[in-house]
């Protein structure tokens, strides 16, 4: 699996602290049966700006090199969507995912503006982004009105899903859902500590596999990332069969 959001640079935004959480977490992520990431710090001015962005990925490179670990890492950033940091991806001060076109946007959770829809528009179609909605999951706006998210994917826009809002027992019946649906391209673990938000993957794919098959995972958690780091044209989930069944000892 790839993860395409995740908090790991050491000491850049509220995810990993030091260096050293940085090494537990990827570890995490390996035995969760990762094997590579798109590493994500927010981007939000002024508190978040990539400041030594580049320099602590750096740190991760070395930490690989000098441990022997095979693991694939890509610099991306999670942007909050506003008219300064707009300002900052046309002027190329945002990292976009992998050095591809895509971007990946966080929106406001409780409001939505036509200064939002505007902006991811006019990113898309007049400055030819790839666009990816993180976490789409905690937007009232697609929550309350989810035929806004499903035109969004009919225009081209795709969607993230969290993997811990897939395994969480009291979410799962809606995650499940939309992506049956048809309104998530992709799921990460947007991880940020070793705690309270690991990078935890693994028991989400398996949920998803048992629902609606090997293809649907494998496309979520696995060839849609690459097509990223490829800069291709995402795949939408073919749902090969939907299983009922009691996740209760899951």
């Amino acid at each position: 699996m790839i993860d395409t959001h995740i908090h790991m640079i050491p000491g850049v935004d509220d995810g990993a602290k030091d260096l050293n959480i940085s090494g537990q977490m990827m570890q995490m992520a390996i035995n969760e049966g990762v094997n590579g990431m798109i590493l994500t710090p927010h981007f939000n001015i002024p508190r978040y700006d990539n400041k030594n962005v580049k320099e602590q990925y750096g740190l991760l490179g070395d930490y690989i090199k000098e441990n022997k670990v095979e693991f694939e890492l890509h610099l991306g950033n999670e942007i909050h969507l506003s008219e300064e940091n707009v300002e900052a991806i046309k002027s190329g001060k945002v990292n976009t995912l992998a050095e591809s076109q895509y971007l990946l946007l966080e929106l406001p959770h409780y409001h939505f503006y036509p200064f939002h829809e505007d902006a991811i528009y006019d990113l898309y179609h007049n400055d030819d982004y790839k666009i990816i909605l993180a976490h789409v999951e905690r937007y009232q706006v697609f929550t309350k009105k989810p035929a806004m998210i499903r035109e969004f994917i009919q225009d081209g826009i795709y969607a993230q899903m969290t993997s811990e809002y897939i395994v969480n027992k009291k979410t799962r019946k809606s995650a499940l859902k939309w992506i049956e649906d048809g309104l998530i391209q992709l799921v990460a673990s947007d991880g940020h500590d070793i705690t309270r938000r690991p990078p935890a993957m693994k028991q989400a794919y398996e949920i998803v596999k048992k629902s609606f098959g090997e293809s649907c995972a494998q496309t979520l958690f696995e060839n849609n990332p690459r097509l990223i780091i490829n800069n291709d044209a995402l795949l939408m989930p073919k749902i090969e069969k939907v299983k009922r069944f009691s996740f209760r000892n899951n």
